[in-house]
């Protein structure tokens, strides 16, 4: 890494870091997430068929690698580089004894739950990472990329204690279990938190992190003092609040406590839940992909202000220009970070994600034009509001 790649990466650090210091600004960071890890959204040909396979560590390295150069060369945003070893979001239940589907050019994913009744709950062993599942290919692949890298290297896909625990149960039932056997839906969370926070932990110190540090939520640096761990929660949009508050809230609290706090992600609305996040304890951030509802992100900042950073992003929208207009005008910059995903294969359409064509780069040009475009027109009808405020004065 050299000097002037250093500097970037240092300044761009210390934005976001004062985006979580909650720093008044009428310029917060902006994130660019084209680098991305995953293969959502990408063109089918540009994937390597070997991306998941075992040994195969290179060749992720270097797809990682070929995004990181083109983002630095494209964009000048506080993206900070990291590599990630990505083999998608059921590493911890593939340790528990679910089955993983590798299907061509798609994320790996859980064939379905394996735990048939509540009784089946107290029956589960905690796994060891270094024979069980994908977890000891996970960690080969951190001591490479480690070995042949200077890049800073994140601990795999974290989701969520209740997401695990969907995947052994399956969604329909866990939810019944809330009624009908609630204790062993604690037990199962407990359970499931405890062998993320082992998880983590054994990650980082491959990796080389510290507990509280390390951690890039959905491409964006968590600076020291923030925390060490993020966790995807996005099955957090189907539960009532009271069912939330209860089964899930504690075990959020566990993990991100247990790394000096951290932040959390969810896609979609998850406006009633908001109250709830704010309510978990170590939690310094949400990393909110919207789908075009401005008016939760929006109400979130209400809510968190001053003590929850917002992290706000979607697909690239179709309709760039309207979409930024909209959502800067109504957002409080203080404590903001604005992400947006480029995809070349995946837009946000009128509150939705839909498949479509593009050229990723153009896309990803024309967004942090109009970002900062908006920023900026902003920034100058604060400044005339300030001076027309001082001469009635």
């Amino acid at each position: 890494m050299d000097a002037g790649n250093r500097a970037r990466f240092a300044r761009a650090t210390e934005r976001v870091d004062a985006a979580f210091r909650h720093l008044d600004t009428d310029d917060p960071p902006i994130v660019i997430q084209d680098a991305n890890y995953s293969i959502t959204g990408e063109e089918p040909d540009t994937i390597p068929d070997d991306y998941f396979d075992e040994g195969a560590f290179a060749g992720m390295v270097e797809y990682q690698a070929r995004k990181i150069i083109a983002h630095l060369e494209r964009y000048d945003d506080d993206y900070v580089p990291f590599l990630f070893p990505w083999y998608g979001t059921g590493v911890v239940p593939s340790a528990l004894g679910c089955e993983i589907v590798f299907s061509p050019k798609q994320e790996p994913a859980v064939e379905g739950p394996i735990l048939a009744a509540p009784g089946d709950v107290a029956r589960l062993v905690p796994p060891d990472p270094y024979r069980d599942g994908l977890m000891p290919r996970v960690l080969r692949c951190i001591d490479y990329m480690r070995a042949n890298s200077d890049l800073p290297v994140s601990f795999t896909d974290c989701q969520g204690p209740f997401n695990i625990a969907l995947n052994l149960v399956g969604v329909e039932t866990i939810c019944l279990w809330m009624y009908d056997s609630p204790a062993a839906v604690h037990e199962l969370m407990d359970f499931c938190a405890t062998v993320l926070i082992d998880w983590v932990k054994v990650q980082k110190r491959h990796a080389g992190q510290e507990l509280d540090g390390g951690a890039f939520p959905h491409f964006t640096i968590l600076p020291r003092e923030r925390g060490g761990v993020w966790i995807s929660d996005d099955d957090s949009t189907i539960l009532s609040p009271d069912l939330y508050r209860t089964f899930v809230v504690p075990y959020n609290s566990r993990v991100l406590q247990a790394f000096g706090g951290g932040t959390l992600h969810y896609c979609g609305t998850a406006g009633h839940q908001l109250e709830n996040f704010a309510a978990t304890e170590g939690l310094v951030g949400v990393s909110a992909w919207i789908m075009g509802d401005f008016a939760q992100a929006f109400r979130a900042q209400a809510l968190f202000e001053d003590r929850i950073a917002l992290m706000v992003s979607d697909f690239t929208p179709v309709d760039i220009d309207g979409y930024f207009a909209e959502l800067i005008a109504g957002l409080r910059l203080k404590g903001t970070v604005i992400q947006t995903c480029p995809t070349p294969a995946v837009a946000t359409v009128k509150g939705r994600s839909e498949a479509l064509h593009r050229d990723g780069a153009t896309v990803g040009r024309e967004a942090l034009r109009a970002i900062r475009t908006n920023l900026s027109q902003r920034s100058r009808s604060r400044s005339g509001s300030v001076r027309l405020a001082t001469e009635r004065e």
